[in-house]
């Protein structure tokens, strides 16, 4: 109870300071703040839970400090297994953003051959970010499976015509 009253009385402060005068300035208009999507921890930093699912090393909900960009997001969670697919990490709003959009299509690999961050878009709380399988990465993977139950299969053959 107390991280809301604080939070309420906090980020307007925080606007009035760095010259925001309006709600329509405010990058947080539209989404609440309360203790559910915001939490202020021991030192007052303000954190976050976002979700990342996917071809990361450590995929789930995780809390992470509010203005995280997803490169910085990615390093949090361990960064991303071979091959992730980063023309489609796909995020997903819990409120529609102020164009009305749930859903965003990122291309990270933009981002990874010239190290440009601004078409990063601000990360929200209970935003949801997916990191896909490349799919030959997945071929690939799947190739090994189908190869080994192959193998089992001819021993069994094998062993019923030597049975014979």
């Amino acid at each position: 109870m107390k991280i809301r009253i604080y939070l309420k009385l906090l980020v307007p402060l925080l606007c009035i300071i760095s010259g925001q005068t309006s709600s329509s300035e405010n990058p947080l208009t539209g989404y609440e703040i309360s203790s559910e999507r915001y939490i202020t921890d021991e030192f007052g930093n303000i954190k976050m839970r976002v979700n990342i699912w996917g071809h990361v090393a450590s995929p789930g909900s995780h809390l992470v400090y509010d203005g995280i960009d997803l490169a910085s997001l990615l390093s949090a969670v361990g960064g991303p297994k071979d091959g992730a697919n980063f023309k489609k990490v796909t995020l997903y709003r819990e409120k529609p953003d102020k164009n009305g959009n749930l859903v965003h299509t990122i291309d990270f690999d933009e981002f990874l051959k010239t190290g440009d961050r601004s078409n990063f878009i601000k990360i929200y709380p209970n935003d949801t970010i997916i990191i896909p399988q490349k799919l030959s990465n997945l071929l690939f993977k799947q190739i090994g499976t189908v190869n080994t139950i192959f193998s089992l299969v001819m021993i069994y053959l094998q062993i019923q015509y030597l049975a014979q």
